[in-house]
C-alpha cells in the first residue's frame, strides 16, 4: 500500500511543501512531487526539492560508519566509532585543554532543527569556543550588522511585498536560488505581482540575470561597488533633497551620524566607481523615497565582496530614515510562532561574547568564528590549538577560499570526523565517516528561518520513513559523543532541560528526551500553536501575518530598546571604503571575479543527485567584447588565474555580462572525492584562484571575500588537433542538450 504523505523542503530558506510517495509495506521513497496544499508554496518547488527521493536512494550515499584503515576505510560498528572517538577527545582535553576541539558546521546544517541545536550543543558542553561556521562565506556581514544595531543577529527586516511599491533587488538572482535570510516560496511571482500592481521592480546586478531577465529594470554596476551607490542614494535624499530625521530619532540613536556619512558622496562621485549615471542614481534614490511602501534589499552578490557590512548597514540605515522599516508596503519583522527574541535574550543567543581566536584576534558571530580562520587555529605553535576537528554537514575544503591551506593543516590533526551523507573534498582526509540522515528520515521544524517569513505560518514533518541501513540522525550522534567524550551538562541547552538522551538520563517510562521534546517547550514559549496542533496539522498552520507598527517600541533588542545606527565598528571601516574607491576599476587584461548560480545545482553538496541533469560543468562567462580582445571564442578552453592560483575552464561568450567582469558558478571542480557521478562532472573550482588567508577577511565581520577579486583570462593555446577536439567536445555535448 502506498502512502502519500506531506513534509517541506530543507534546501534553502523557502522551504517549500512536498509531498512524497512511501510504500507501507517497505518503507521505500516513490515520487516526491510539489505539495498543491501547502498554505504558502501552493504548488510550487524548483527540481533541486524534488530529487530528494532520488538523493534517499542514491547508491553511493554514506550509509554505515568508517575508519580510516591506511589509505582506505574500513566499516566498523556505530559502537566501535563512539568509543574510540570518545576516548581520543578524553586524551586531547586532559593533556591540552577543552580548546583543543573544533566544530565546523556547513550549510544544511541551519536547514535541520536537530543538527543545530545538537551541535551547538556539543561544542559547548565540551566547554570549546571553537565552532566555526560556513555562514561566515555568504552571510557574516548580514548577522553582525543586525547584531551590532538592533541588538541580536537573527532580526532581519523582510520585505512586505504583498505592499510594496518599490523593491530594489542587489545582488540577488530568486529565479535560480530564491532569496536568502527570507523565507519566501516562488520569489519571481512575487516579484511579478509588484509590478502587476503597478509597482516597480529594480534588479542591480552586473550580470543581466535570469531574474532581470524575467521581472523589473536592471541596472549593470561594477562589482564590488553597492556600497558606493547607496552612499549616493542616502546623499540625495538626505543631504540634496532634505529629510525630516524627526521620526528615525525617536527609534534610534546615532542618525545624524549616520546621514553625516554620505556628505560628499554625490551621484556624480559614485558614478565614475560604480559605472551608473548620476541621473539614475538620482532618479532611483528618489523613486525609492517617494515610493508609498519602498524596500531595499541585498543578497550574496553583496555579501561576499569586500565592503558587505557596510553595505548591509546602509540598507538597513536608508530603510529605518525613509520610514519603510515596520511599515506596510516596506519591511517588517516577523514574530515567529514563539517568541524568538526574548527566548534569545533568556538563552544568550545572537549577541556578542568574550571568545577570540588564537591567532587575528576574530570574534564570533552567531556563535561561530570565521571559517577562514579556521586554518590558522589548527597550524599555530599554541598548546591550546585545535588537535580534533569535527565537522558536520560541510565541506570546507572545497568551499572556502584557498581550502588547500586547510587540508594541509590537516596533518596537524590527531582526530578529524565527518559526519555526513556523502564522502567529499573534506572527509577525504578524515579519520572517521559517521553518516548522516537526509531530510526525510528525520523529523524537523525550521527554526532556523521562522523570524525571516513574508508569510507566516508554522510546519513540522515528522520522519517520512525510519533511516536507511546505518544512517543515525545527528542528535543522536552529537549525544552519543558527548558521552563518549565526557561532556558535563549541556551549557544554554541544558536550561531547558535536565538530561539530554543518554547524555543527560530518561523521561519516565524510558521514554528518549529527543529534539521533538525541546521543540515542544519552544513552542509554549509565547507560542502561536503547539507541537501537538502542528502534527494533527501535516501542511502546517498559517499563522498572524506579519503587522507593521509591531517591532520599534515594542520587540527590539536591544538594552534600551533603540536602534543603534551608527555602530563605530562599522563606521570604523569607512576609510578602507574610500582608500579602494581609485583601485576599482580593472586594469588592462584584467577582469573582475564574480559569482554564478544554475537552477539544478546547488553549492557542491547535490551534485551527485541522480535526479538531476546537472550542467556539463561550470563555465566562465565573459561579454564578446572582452573575449574578442583576449582572443577567444565561445567554447574555448581558458585559463582563469591570480596569484593564488589558476583553474581552466570552457569559455561561455553572452551579452549578459558586463564588460570587465567574469562570472564562474561555484562548488565545481570535485577532486578526492569518492561520489562517482560528482567526480565526473567537469568544471573547476575557482575557490582554488580566491585569496585566502586573514588578509582576505572582511575586517568588520570576518567575512571571506569571495567576489571581486582582479583575475587574469586567458586562452589556452591548443598543441594539437585531437586535443583540440578532444577540448571542445563538452561545449558540443552541452550544445545539443
Amino acid at each position: 500500500m502506498t502512502t502519500i504523505k506531506r513534509t517541506y523542503c530543507r534546501i534553502c530558506e523557502a522551504h517549500c511543501g512536498l509531498t512524497v510517495e512511501v510504500d507501507e509495506r517497505t518503507q521505500r521513497v516513490g515520487r516526491v512531487r510539489p505539495d498543491h496544499e501547502n498554505p504558502v508554496s501552493k504548488g510550487y518547488s524548483c527540481v533541486k526539492g524534488l530529487g530528494s527521493g532520488a538523493m534517499h536512494d542514491d547508491e553511493e550515499r554514506l550509509n554505515f560508519p568508517m575508519k580510516r584503515v591506511g589509505s582506505t576505510f574500513e566499516r566498523i560498528s556505530w559502537e566501535q566509532a563512539i568509543a574510540e572517538i570518545g576516548a581520543k577527545v578524553r586524551q586531547l582535553r586532559k593533556e591540552f585543554g577543552p580548546r583543543s576541539v573544533g566544530l565546523y558546521t556547513g550549510n544544511p546544517t541551519y536547514f535541520s532543527f536537530q543538527n543545530i541545536l545538537m551541535s551547538s550543543g556539543f561544542i559547548e558542553a565540551l566547554h570549546s569556543p571553537n565552532l566555526f561556521a560556513s555562514h561566515s562565506v555568504d552571510n557574516n556581514n548580514k548577522l553582525h550588522v543586525s547584531t551590532v544595531m538592533y541588538g541580536r543577529s537573527m532580526v532581519h527586516p523582510v520585505p512586505d511585498l504583498e505592499h510594496t511599491e518599490f523593491f530594489m533587488c542587489m545582488g540577488s538572482n530568486p529565479v535560480v536560488s530564491q532569496m536568502s535570510i527570507i523565507q519566501l516560496p516562488n520569489s519571481l511571482k512575487c516579484l511579478q505581482d509588484v509590478e502587476s500592481r503597478g509597482g516597480r521592480v529594480v534588479i542591480v546586478d552586473p550580470r543581466r540575470t535570469e531574474t532581470a531577465q524575467k521581472v523589473g529594470e536592471h541596472i549593470s554596476i561594477q562589482p564590488q561597488t553597492d556600497a558606493y551607490l547607496l552612499m549616493a542614494m542616502l546623499h540625495v535624499i538626505a543631504h540634496e533633497d532634505g529629510l525630516d530625521l524627526g521620526p528615525a530619532k525617536k527609534i534610534a540613536h546615532g542618525v545624524d551620524d549616520f546621514v553625516g556619512v554620505a556628505a560628499d558622496w554625490t551621484p556624480e562621485r559614485a558614478a565614475v566607481v560604480t559605472g551608473i549615471d548620476a541621473s539614475t542614481i538620482r532618479e532611483l534614490a528618489r523613486a525609492y523615497r517617494d515610493a508609498d511602501g519602498g524596500a531595499l534589499y541585498m543578497s550574496t552578490g553583496v555579501n561576499m565582496g569586500p565592503f558587505g557590512s557596510i553595505a548591509y548597514w546602509l540598507v538597513q540605515g536608508l530603510n529605518l530614515i525613509t520610514g519603510n522599516i515596520d511599515r506596510r508596503g516596506g519591511l517588517l519583522v516577523p514574530r515567529g510562532p514563539f517568541d524568538s527574541l526574548k527566548l534569545a535574550g533568556w538563552l544568550g543567543l545572537g549577541g556578542f561574547n568574550e571568545h577570540r581566536t588564537l591567532r587575528g584576534d576574530w570574534h564570533q558571530v552567531a556563535g561561530c568564528f570565521p571559517i577562514a580562520a579556521l586554518p590558522g587555529e589548527i597550524d599555530n605553535d599554541d598548546p591550546r590549538r585545535i588537535r580534533a576537528l569535527f565537522v558536520s554537514a560541510g565541506n570546507p575544503v572545497h568551499s572556502m577560499p584557498e581550502g588547500g591551506a586547510l587540508a594541509r593543516t590537516f596533518d596537524k590533526l590527531s582526530l578529524l570526523v565527518s559526519i555526513d551523507i556523502y564522502r567529499n573534498e573534506t572527509s577525504a582526509h578524515a579519520d572517521y565517516l559517521l553518516p548522516a540522515t537526509d531530510m526525510l528520515e528525520r523529523s524537523d521544524y525550521p527554526a532556523s528561518h521562522a523570524m525571516l517569513q513574508v508569510t507566516p505560518h508554522a510546519q513540522y514533518t515528522p520522519a517520512m520513513v525510519p533511516p536507511k541501513y546505518e544512517r543515525r540522525e545527528e542528535w543522536r550522534i552529537f549525544s552519543d559523543l558527548a558521552v563518549a567524550c565526557g561532556a558535563k551538562p549541556w551549557g544554554k541547552v541544558g536550561n531547558l532541560l535536565p538530561r539530554i538522551n543518554r547524555l543527560l538520563a530518561r523521561l519516565p517510562g524510558d521514554a528518549e528526551v529527543t529534539p521533538d521534546h525541546v521543540l515542544a517547550l519552544l513552542m509554549r514559549w509565547g507560542g502561536e500553536v503547539t507541537l501537538e496542533q502542528l502534527k494533527q496539522a501535516p501542511g502546517g498552520i498559517p499563522l498572524p501575518p506579519n503587522e507593521p507598527g509591531s517591532f520599534f517600541g515594542a520587540r527590539v533588542p536591544s538594552e534600551d530598546g533603540k536602534v543603534q545606527l551608527y555602530p563605530k565598528d562599522v563606521a570604523a571601516d569607512l576609510p578602507r571604503l574610500r582608500r579602494e574607491e581609485s583601485r576599482l576599476s580593472p586594469r588592462p587584461g584584467k577582469l573582475v571575479l564574480i559569482g554564478q548560480r544554475d537552477r539544478r545545482s546547488h553549492n557542491s553538496w547535490m551534485h551527485n543527485s541522480p535526479h538531476i541533469r546537472q550542467p556539463s560543468g561550470n563555465r566562465a562567462l565573459i561579454h564578446p567584447a572582452d573575449a574578442k580582445a583576449l582572443s577567444i571564442a565561445d567554447g574555448d578552453e581558458v585559463e582563469v588565474g591570480t596569484e593564488q592560483g589558476s583553474i581552466r575552464l570552457l569559455a561561455r561568450l553572452t551579452n549578459e555580462m558586463r564588460r570587465g567582469v567574469v562570472a564562474v558558478p561555484h562548488g565545481w571542480g570535485h577532486k578526492g572525492t569518492q561520489v562517482k557521478r560528482a567526480a565526473a562532472l567537469p568544471g573547476a573550482n575557482v575557490n582554488e584562484v580566491i585569496p585566502g588567508g586573514h588578509a582576505n577577511l572582511e575586517p568588520v565581520s570576518g567575512m571571506a571575500i569571495m567576489m571581486g577579486h582582479e583575475v587574469q583570462v586567458r586562452r589556452v593555446e591548443v598543441r594539437a588537433s585531437t586535443e583540440a577536439k578532444t577540448e571542445r567536445q563538452p561545449a558540443a555535448s552541452e550544445a545539443a542538450n
